[in-house]
């Protein structure tokens, strides 16, 4: 039988923090207002045994992409950063990164760290410019990263 939880306090949607790499990507950690923690799929293999198919566990793990949303600075150099970042894989090749998404409990301290290993941007959404707008709205951008693997440590 599972040990049961003695901790009964529900997870916090606010209590995180994402670092990436503070001397190239400061931006984009510092003013990360959101973090998808990406869905993990495990591919299934089919037997086959006397005119049935039997699903066995596969051998490969999928992996959505992580995504992150930001607040774009005044002088847009978060979305640079990253804008920059997609030019640069394109230049120099891998340009991949290490990421730790640090999870608060409710007494904000980190009670879990989860680690992507090899990550890159893969898409930045675009910022919509709009004079129409009855209220201040100020602009966030989405970016998706794709990775080799993450942990939960």
């Amino acid at each position: 039988m599972a040990n049961l939880t003695t901790n009964k306090n529900f997870l916090s949607p606010i209590g995180f923090q994402l670092i990436i790499n503070r001397e190239k990507y400061g931006n984009i950690e510092y003013f990360c207002t959101g973090v998808t923690l990406p869905s993990i799929d495990l591919s299934e293999a089919s037997l086959p045994f006397r005119g049935v198919n039997h699903a066995v566990a596969g051998d490969r793990l999928n992996f959505s992409p992580l995504t992150v949303v930001f607040n774009v600075t005044e002088d847009m150099e978060n979305y640079i950063e990253t804008f920059n970042w997609m030019h640069d894989s394109i230049k120099q090749g891998d340009v991949a990164e290490d990421a730790e998404l640090l999870i608060f409990n409710s007494h904000n301290n980190v009670s879990k760290k989860i680690k992507f290993n090899g990550i890159f941007p893969t898409s930045l959404d675009s910022l919509e410019f709009n004079s129409q707008n009855e209220s201040l709205e100020y602009l966030q951008a989405t970016v998706s990263f794709k990775y080799t693997n993450f942990e939960i440590l």
